[in-house]
């Protein structure tokens, strides 16, 4: 049985920006804190995971993506607006959920719509 040699990816294709890494992780924070009915520790969860997506993507910050311009400013808002909730929810739970469920929506939204696709791992398309 012959071996056959696996095909190389290119060095485009291999690496993965920053602002990539953030826009996942942002994501990924933007659904755990949609999980908050579950239990506060989601909602803390996902708002911490959203700052961390948000501050790695931020080199990325100024390029534009391919459905959306503004995506870093729409998730950096997002961001504020759970942050803002998780707050708001330690004195008025109900308040603070939808404030915070309009903030994970908002920072979903900016991630569909920033992310690069059909294998453009960066946000600047290089």
């Amino acid at each position: 049985m012959a071996k056959t040699a696996r095909p190389r990816l290119s060095s485009t294709s291999s690496r993965v920006s920053a602002g990539f890494a953030g826009q996942l992780i942002a994501g990924a924070g933007a659904v755990t804190a949609l999980l908050g009915t579950f239990g506060s520790g989601f909602e803390y969860a996902g708002a911490a995971l959203l700052v961390v997506g948000l501050v790695i993507s931020a080199p990325d910050a100024g390029a534009p993506g391919p459905h959306l311009t503004g995506w870093w400013t729409m998730l950096a808002v997002g961001t504020l607006a759970c942050l803002i909730g998780v707050v708001v929810g330690l004195v008025l739970p109900v308040i603070g959920a939808v404030i915070l469920s309009g903030g994970a929506i908002a920072a979903l939204i900016a991630v569909c719509l920033g992310a690069p696709v059909s294998g453009d791992t960066t946000a600047s398309g290089t």
